[in-house]
Protein backbone atom coordinates (compact mmCIF):
# COMPACT_ATOMS: atom_id res chain seq x y z
CA UNK A 1 0.00 0.00 0.00
CA UNK A 2 1.32 3.51 -0.86
CA UNK A 3 2.26 5.89 1.89
CA UNK A 4 -0.50 8.35 2.82
CA UNK A 5 0.17 11.70 4.44
CA UNK A 6 -2.81 12.30 6.76
CA UNK A 7 -2.52 16.10 6.64
CA UNK A 8 -2.32 16.19 2.89
CA UNK A 9 -5.18 13.73 2.47
CA UNK A 10 -7.30 15.85 4.77
CA UNK A 11 -6.53 18.85 2.58
CA UNK A 12 -7.84 16.99 -0.48
CA UNK A 13 -4.62 15.89 -2.23
CA UNK A 14 -4.65 12.37 -3.74
CA UNK A 15 -2.55 10.17 -1.43
CA UNK A 16 -0.80 8.36 -4.31
CA UNK A 17 0.64 11.66 -5.61
CA UNK A 18 2.40 12.55 -2.36
CA UNK A 19 6.17 11.83 -1.80
CA UNK A 20 7.41 9.97 1.22
CA UNK A 21 8.72 12.23 4.02
CA UNK A 22 12.49 12.91 3.95
CA UNK A 23 14.61 12.17 7.05
CA UNK A 24 15.62 15.13 9.12
CA UNK A 25 19.15 16.39 8.50
CA UNK A 26 21.56 15.33 11.21
CA UNK A 27 24.42 17.26 12.78
CA UNK A 28 26.94 14.60 11.79
CA UNK A 29 27.83 13.66 15.37
CA UNK A 30 31.43 14.19 16.33
CA UNK A 31 32.39 14.67 12.69
CA UNK A 32 29.99 17.57 12.31
CA UNK A 33 31.08 19.00 15.64
CA UNK A 34 34.77 18.95 14.64
CA UNK A 35 33.89 20.42 11.22
CA UNK A 36 32.22 23.39 12.94
CA UNK A 37 35.03 23.70 15.51
CA UNK A 38 37.81 23.55 12.92
CA UNK A 39 37.76 27.27 11.89
CA UNK A 40 37.57 28.37 15.52
CA UNK A 41 40.62 26.36 16.57
CA UNK A 42 42.61 27.26 13.45
CA UNK A 43 42.49 30.93 14.42
CA UNK A 44 42.18 30.76 18.20
CA UNK A 45 45.28 28.62 18.79
CA UNK A 46 47.73 30.96 16.95
CA UNK A 47 46.23 33.91 18.84
CA UNK A 48 46.67 32.03 22.12
CA UNK A 49 50.28 31.20 21.20
CA UNK A 50 51.14 34.82 20.41
CA UNK A 51 49.52 36.43 23.44
CA UNK A 52 49.80 33.70 26.10
CA UNK A 53 52.73 35.56 27.67
CA UNK A 54 50.33 38.21 28.92
CA UNK A 55 48.70 35.57 31.13
CA UNK A 56 51.99 35.29 33.05
CA UNK A 57 55.35 36.98 33.06
CA UNK A 58 55.82 37.74 29.36
CA UNK A 59 59.37 38.47 28.23
CA UNK A 60 61.24 39.23 25.06
CA UNK A 61 59.69 36.29 23.23
CA UNK A 62 56.20 37.64 23.87
CA UNK A 63 57.25 41.04 22.57
CA UNK A 64 58.69 39.54 19.38
CA UNK A 65 55.59 37.41 18.81
CA UNK A 66 53.35 40.42 19.32
CA UNK A 67 55.19 42.43 16.65
CA UNK A 68 55.16 39.50 14.21
CA UNK A 69 51.51 38.62 14.90
CA UNK A 70 50.12 40.41 11.77
CA UNK A 71 52.04 37.85 9.70
CA UNK A 72 52.18 34.86 12.05
CA UNK A 73 48.50 34.61 12.99
CA UNK A 74 47.09 34.79 9.42
CA UNK A 75 49.76 32.38 8.16
CA UNK A 76 49.08 29.80 10.86
CA UNK A 77 45.32 30.26 10.59
CA UNK A 78 45.29 29.74 6.83
CA UNK A 79 47.60 26.72 7.09
CA UNK A 80 45.29 25.22 9.69
CA UNK A 81 42.28 25.80 7.44
CA UNK A 82 43.94 24.57 4.23
CA UNK A 83 42.82 20.91 4.55
CA UNK A 84 39.28 22.10 5.29
CA UNK A 85 39.26 24.33 2.21
CA UNK A 86 40.25 21.32 0.11
CA UNK A 87 37.56 19.12 1.64
CA UNK A 88 34.82 21.73 1.31
CA UNK A 89 35.66 22.27 -2.35
CA UNK A 90 35.10 18.53 -2.87
CA UNK A 91 31.69 18.72 -1.29
CA UNK A 92 32.35 17.64 2.28
CA UNK A 93 30.18 19.16 4.97
CA UNK A 94 31.50 17.08 7.86
CA UNK A 95 35.03 16.04 8.77
CA UNK A 96 36.02 12.71 7.18
CA UNK A 97 36.26 10.08 9.89
CA UNK A 98 40.04 9.36 9.67
CA UNK A 99 40.84 13.04 10.19
CA UNK A 100 38.89 13.69 13.37
CA UNK A 101 41.26 12.11 15.88
CA UNK A 102 44.27 13.69 14.14
CA UNK A 103 42.72 17.13 14.59
CA UNK A 104 42.27 16.53 18.32
CA UNK A 105 45.94 15.52 18.52
CA UNK A 106 46.99 18.60 16.57
CA UNK A 107 44.96 21.03 18.65
CA UNK A 108 46.14 19.65 21.98
CA UNK A 109 49.73 19.68 20.71
CA UNK A 110 49.31 23.42 20.05
CA UNK A 111 48.12 23.87 23.62
CA UNK A 112 51.01 21.81 24.97
CA UNK A 113 53.83 23.66 23.23
CA UNK A 114 52.22 27.03 23.95
CA UNK A 115 52.04 26.53 27.71
CA UNK A 116 55.58 25.07 27.85
CA UNK A 117 57.24 27.73 25.70
CA UNK A 118 60.27 29.13 27.54
CA UNK A 119 60.58 32.91 27.53
CA UNK A 120 63.31 35.15 28.89
CA UNK A 121 63.61 38.64 30.28
CA UNK A 122 66.44 40.95 31.26
CA UNK A 123 67.18 38.92 34.38
CA UNK A 124 67.18 35.50 32.70
CA UNK A 125 64.66 32.70 31.98
CA UNK A 126 61.05 33.22 33.00
CA UNK A 127 58.52 30.76 34.31
CA UNK A 128 56.39 29.10 31.66
CA UNK A 129 52.63 29.35 31.70
CA UNK A 130 52.47 25.69 32.69
CA UNK A 131 54.93 26.32 35.51
CA UNK A 132 52.72 29.07 36.88
CA UNK A 133 49.65 26.81 36.76
CA UNK A 134 51.19 23.74 38.39
CA UNK A 135 51.33 24.11 42.20
CA UNK A 136 54.44 21.90 42.50
CA UNK A 137 57.90 22.31 40.96
CA UNK A 138 58.31 21.14 37.38
CA UNK A 139 61.73 20.66 35.83
CA UNK A 140 62.41 23.14 33.04
CA UNK A 141 64.28 20.40 31.18
CA UNK A 142 61.17 18.22 31.38
CA UNK A 143 59.03 21.14 30.19
CA UNK A 144 61.30 21.67 27.22
CA UNK A 145 60.98 17.99 26.42
CA UNK A 146 57.20 18.42 26.30
CA UNK A 147 57.64 21.55 24.17
CA UNK A 148 59.84 19.86 21.56
CA UNK A 149 57.67 16.74 21.47
CA UNK A 150 54.49 18.81 21.09
CA UNK A 151 55.96 20.87 18.23
CA UNK A 152 56.94 17.69 16.37
CA UNK A 153 53.52 16.10 16.97
CA UNK A 154 51.71 19.27 15.85
CA UNK A 155 53.70 19.43 12.61
CA UNK A 156 53.31 15.73 11.81
CA UNK A 157 49.60 15.61 12.64
CA UNK A 158 48.90 18.68 10.49
CA UNK A 159 50.82 17.10 7.60
CA UNK A 160 48.84 13.89 8.03
CA UNK A 161 45.54 15.84 8.00
CA UNK A 162 46.63 17.66 4.84
CA UNK A 163 47.66 14.49 2.98
CA UNK A 164 44.56 12.58 4.05
CA UNK A 165 42.41 15.56 3.10
CA UNK A 166 43.92 15.61 -0.38
CA UNK A 167 43.38 11.86 -0.71
CA UNK A 168 39.72 11.95 0.37
CA UNK A 169 37.23 11.36 -2.47
CA UNK A 170 34.01 13.40 -2.69
CA UNK A 171 31.36 12.18 -0.25
CA UNK A 172 28.89 9.59 -1.51
CA UNK A 173 25.23 10.63 -1.46
CA UNK A 174 23.50 9.07 1.50
CA UNK A 175 26.74 7.99 3.18
CA UNK A 176 26.47 7.92 7.00
CA UNK A 177 28.03 10.86 8.83
CA UNK A 178 28.27 9.21 12.19
CA UNK A 179 28.94 5.85 13.80
CA UNK A 180 31.54 3.23 13.05
CA UNK A 181 34.97 2.40 14.38
CA UNK A 182 36.48 5.75 13.41
CA UNK A 183 33.98 7.61 15.57
CA UNK A 184 34.95 5.43 18.51
CA UNK A 185 38.60 6.29 17.90
CA UNK A 186 37.71 9.97 17.68
CA UNK A 187 35.75 9.99 20.92
CA UNK A 188 38.61 8.22 22.67
CA UNK A 189 41.08 10.75 21.29
CA UNK A 190 38.90 13.67 22.44
CA UNK A 191 39.33 12.56 26.05
CA UNK A 192 42.52 10.52 25.96
CA UNK A 193 44.83 13.15 24.44
CA UNK A 194 44.25 15.81 27.15
CA UNK A 195 44.41 13.07 29.78
CA UNK A 196 47.84 12.05 28.44
CA UNK A 197 48.99 15.66 28.65
CA UNK A 198 47.84 15.93 32.27
CA UNK A 199 49.52 12.60 33.00
CA UNK A 200 52.77 13.79 31.45
CA UNK A 201 52.73 16.88 33.66
CA UNK A 202 51.98 14.80 36.77
CA UNK A 203 54.87 12.49 35.89
CA UNK A 204 57.13 15.51 35.43
CA UNK A 205 56.28 16.75 38.91
CA UNK A 206 57.24 13.37 40.36
CA UNK A 207 60.49 13.24 38.37
CA UNK A 208 61.38 16.78 39.47
CA UNK A 209 60.82 15.89 43.13
CA UNK A 210 63.38 13.09 42.77
CA UNK A 211 66.13 15.32 41.36
CA UNK A 212 69.24 15.37 43.52
CA UNK A 213 72.13 17.79 43.82
CA UNK A 214 75.85 17.02 43.91
CA UNK A 215 75.46 15.66 47.46
CA UNK A 216 72.61 13.33 46.48
CA UNK A 217 69.95 15.31 48.35
CA UNK A 218 66.52 16.27 47.01
CA UNK A 219 65.09 19.79 47.20
CA UNK A 220 62.66 18.75 49.92
CA UNK A 221 65.46 17.31 52.07
CA UNK A 222 67.49 20.52 51.85
CA UNK A 223 64.51 22.83 52.40
CA UNK A 224 63.68 20.89 55.57
CA UNK A 225 67.02 21.94 57.08
CA UNK A 226 67.22 25.09 59.21
CA UNK A 227 68.89 27.98 57.38
CA UNK A 228 71.87 27.77 59.76
CA UNK A 229 72.39 24.15 58.72
CA UNK A 230 72.09 25.12 55.05
CA UNK A 231 74.75 27.79 55.56
CA UNK A 232 77.07 25.25 57.23
CA UNK A 233 76.45 22.93 54.32
CA UNK A 234 77.33 25.68 51.85
CA UNK A 235 80.54 26.43 53.75
CA UNK A 236 81.51 22.75 53.65
CA UNK A 237 80.87 22.69 49.89
CA UNK A 238 83.01 25.80 49.48
CA UNK A 239 85.82 24.16 51.44
CA UNK A 240 85.58 21.05 49.28
CA UNK A 241 85.83 23.20 46.15
CA UNK A 242 88.89 25.01 47.47
CA UNK A 243 90.56 21.75 48.53
CA UNK A 244 90.25 20.32 45.05
CA UNK A 245 91.80 23.45 43.55
CA UNK A 246 94.48 23.46 46.26
CA UNK A 247 95.74 20.07 45.06
CA UNK A 248 96.24 21.50 41.58
CA UNK A 249 97.86 24.69 42.86
CA UNK A 250 100.34 22.60 44.84
CA UNK A 251 101.57 20.98 41.63
CA UNK A 252 102.31 24.41 40.15
CA UNK A 253 103.64 26.58 42.98
CA UNK A 254 103.62 26.59 46.77
CA UNK A 255 103.21 30.30 47.33
CA UNK A 256 102.43 33.73 45.84
CA UNK A 257 98.86 32.95 44.84
CA UNK A 258 96.47 35.91 44.60
CA UNK A 259 92.72 36.14 44.35
CA UNK A 260 92.84 39.80 43.28
CA UNK A 261 94.71 41.20 40.31
CA UNK A 262 96.89 44.31 40.29
CA UNK A 263 93.87 46.56 39.74
CA UNK A 264 91.95 45.08 42.67
CA UNK A 265 89.55 43.04 40.52
CA UNK A 266 88.65 39.46 41.33
CA UNK A 267 90.44 36.71 39.46
CA UNK A 268 87.33 34.63 40.09
CA UNK A 269 85.20 35.57 43.05
CA UNK A 270 85.24 33.11 45.97
CA UNK A 271 81.49 33.36 46.42
CA UNK A 272 78.23 32.12 44.98
CA UNK A 273 78.00 31.99 41.22
CA UNK A 274 74.81 32.61 39.26
CA UNK A 275 72.28 30.33 40.87
CA UNK A 276 69.28 30.26 38.51
CA UNK A 277 70.97 28.82 35.42
CA UNK A 278 73.16 26.43 37.38
CA UNK A 279 70.41 24.13 38.56
CA UNK A 280 70.39 21.77 35.62
CA UNK A 281 66.71 21.79 34.75
CA UNK A 282 64.89 22.56 37.99
CA UNK A 283 63.31 25.84 38.99
CA UNK A 284 64.45 25.33 42.57
CA UNK A 285 67.18 27.60 43.90
CA UNK A 286 70.68 26.20 43.82
CA UNK A 287 74.24 27.49 43.82
CA UNK A 288 77.69 26.70 42.51
CA UNK A 289 81.10 27.97 43.54
CA UNK A 290 83.57 29.45 41.09
CA UNK A 291 86.95 30.19 42.62
CA UNK A 292 90.24 31.07 41.03
CA UNK A 293 93.81 32.05 41.85
CA UNK A 294 96.54 33.70 39.80
CA UNK A 295 100.32 33.72 39.73
CA UNK A 296 101.78 36.94 38.40
CA UNK A 297 104.61 34.88 36.91
CA UNK A 298 104.22 31.27 35.85
CA UNK A 299 106.94 28.89 37.13
CA UNK A 300 109.85 28.40 34.76
CA UNK A 301 109.23 25.48 32.45
CA UNK A 302 105.55 25.08 33.32
CA UNK A 303 103.39 24.32 30.28
CA UNK A 304 99.71 23.48 30.70
CA UNK A 305 99.57 22.29 27.08
CA UNK A 306 102.21 19.62 27.69
CA UNK A 307 101.08 16.00 27.79
CA UNK A 308 102.97 15.57 31.05
CA UNK A 309 100.58 18.05 32.71
CA UNK A 310 97.59 15.93 31.66
CA UNK A 311 99.29 12.89 33.15
CA UNK A 312 99.84 14.65 36.48
CA UNK A 313 96.22 15.79 36.56
CA UNK A 314 94.98 12.30 35.77
CA UNK A 315 96.73 11.07 38.92
CA UNK A 316 94.40 13.39 40.87
CA UNK A 317 91.33 12.10 39.04
CA UNK A 318 91.02 14.84 36.43
CA UNK A 319 90.26 13.97 32.82
CA UNK A 320 90.00 16.14 29.68
CA UNK A 321 86.59 17.76 29.37
CA UNK A 322 84.21 16.89 26.55
CA UNK A 323 83.94 20.63 25.87
CA UNK A 324 87.36 20.47 24.24
CA UNK A 325 89.13 22.53 26.90
CA UNK A 326 89.71 22.16 30.63
CA UNK A 327 89.28 19.08 32.79
CA UNK A 328 86.53 17.42 34.80
CA UNK A 329 86.44 14.87 37.61
CA UNK A 330 84.02 12.19 38.71
CA UNK A 331 82.36 14.53 41.24
CA UNK A 332 81.28 17.02 38.56
CA UNK A 333 83.92 19.71 39.17
CA UNK A 334 85.49 21.46 36.19
CA UNK A 335 89.01 22.87 36.09
CA UNK A 336 90.60 25.46 33.82
CA UNK A 337 94.23 26.59 33.54
CA UNK A 338 94.67 29.82 31.62
CA UNK A 339 98.22 30.19 30.39
CA UNK A 340 98.45 32.44 27.36
CA UNK A 341 101.42 32.77 25.11
CA UNK A 342 103.61 35.86 25.59
CA UNK A 343 101.91 36.48 28.97
CA UNK A 344 103.66 35.46 32.18
CA UNK A 345 100.48 35.46 34.28
CA UNK A 346 98.88 32.10 35.06
CA UNK A 347 95.31 31.60 36.28
CA UNK A 348 93.78 28.40 37.63
CA UNK A 349 90.04 28.23 38.31
CA UNK A 350 87.52 25.63 39.35
CA UNK A 351 83.74 25.46 39.10
CA UNK A 352 81.77 23.18 41.38
CA UNK A 353 78.64 21.20 40.58
CA UNK A 354 75.37 22.58 41.96
CA UNK A 355 73.79 22.16 45.37
CA UNK A 356 70.25 23.03 46.42
CA UNK A 357 69.83 26.13 48.55
CA UNK A 358 68.36 29.62 48.49
CA UNK A 359 71.37 31.83 47.84
CA UNK A 360 69.78 34.95 49.31
CA UNK A 361 68.90 33.31 52.62
CA UNK A 362 72.27 31.58 52.84
CA UNK A 363 74.11 34.83 52.11
CA UNK A 364 72.16 36.54 54.87
CA UNK A 365 73.14 33.78 57.30
CA UNK A 366 76.80 33.82 56.25
CA UNK A 367 77.06 37.61 56.25
CA UNK A 368 78.07 39.96 53.49
CA UNK A 369 81.46 39.32 51.93
CA UNK A 370 84.24 41.84 52.54
CA UNK A 371 84.77 43.72 49.28
CA UNK A 372 88.44 44.29 50.16
CA UNK A 373 89.00 40.62 50.91
CA UNK A 374 92.30 39.42 49.49
CA UNK A 375 93.42 42.84 48.26
CA UNK A 376 97.23 42.82 48.28
CA UNK A 377 97.37 39.40 49.95
CA UNK A 378 99.14 36.30 48.74
CA UNK A 379 98.25 32.75 49.71
CA UNK A 380 99.98 29.44 49.96
CA UNK A 381 98.57 26.60 47.88
CA UNK A 382 96.67 25.32 50.95
CA UNK A 383 95.22 28.70 51.94
CA UNK A 384 92.21 30.60 50.65
CA UNK A 385 89.87 33.43 51.70
CA UNK A 386 87.10 32.38 54.12
CA UNK A 387 83.52 32.32 52.94
CA UNK A 388 82.39 34.27 56.00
Amino acid sequence: MAYQNPDAVAAGAPPWHLPAPQPRPTSGGIRGFVWALWPVMSWLLPVFFVFHGFLGGGGWGTLILMFTSPIFIPAMGLLGMLPRFILRKRGHTTTPAPLVWLLFVNWWAWVAFTITMQDAGDSGPLETLLGSLVPARLSSTYEQGIFVGAVVIAALSWLAVLLLGIAQPPPRPGAPTRGGAWDAVSWNAAFLVPALLVGAVALGVQVTALQTDAAGDTVAQVEALPIAAQADRAEANYTLTQQKLSEVREMIAEDDWRVRDENGGWVRGPAFASSYGACGGSDAECYVFEVGFALETAPTGFDSYDGAWDSRLSELGWMPSERGYGWTDADGFTLEVDQRQNVDRLVVAIESPSWWGDTYDIRQELGEADEDLGLGLTYRFDEWPPLR
